[in-house]
């Protein structure tokens, strides 16, 4: 049986998009599946506003972050076969990587390769001077009120606990 080909899914509902001028993005990855938090500013086109937002890809499993930038991506051949890479939120659908996660765990432990990884979805995060994709079980995107570095301080203390027990 032939496996479908990798294919973009733009992530729609929320009204934003990365910073089409530059995101800004702040990759924050805890050990042991923990939620991945993005910090990253967006835009609002209906409105043309310029907010905050942090992204959390829950039960974050493996994240790979920088390039390819915007110049590269839209030429992303997972595009072809579905949504068009861009500035955005994205699912890539019928994704190999879980596959892999677990045909590689398979050779250290043939007997105890954990099943839920194929149960994890694959993300992509397309911003001006990177990306981000994301192997995790969701991903909840809050638009913040406050200011890039108001929510960055806020990421961090949702990642690594109350800033008082540091």
């Amino acid at each position: 049986m032939t496996q479908a080909p990798e294919r973009f899914r733009e992530i729609t509902g929320h009204g934003v998009i990365p910073a089409p001028s530059g995101a800004g993005a702040l990759l924050l990855h805890a050990e042991e599946g923990l939620d991945c938090l993005v910090v990253l500013g967006v835009f609002r086109p209906a409105d043309k506003a310029h907010l905050t937002a942090i992204v959390t890809l829950e039960r974050c499993i493996q994240s790979v972050f920088g390039y390819p930038n915007d110049e590269a991506y839209w030429h992303d051949p997972r595009g072809a076969a579905g949504d068009r890479p861009g500035y955005g939120f994205f699912e890539v659908l019928d994704s190999a990587w879980p596959r892999r996660l677990t045909a590689y765990n398979r050779h250290a432990f043939p007997d105890r390769t954990p099943s839920h990884y194929a149960a994890l979805r694959h993300y992509f995060i397309g911003c001006h001077d990177a990306s981000g994709e994301f192997l995790a079980q969701g991903m909840r995107i809050e638009l913040t009120s406050g200011s890039y570095g108001e929510a960055a301080r806020e990421a961090l203390q949702q990642a690594a606990g109350p800033i008082a027990e540091w």
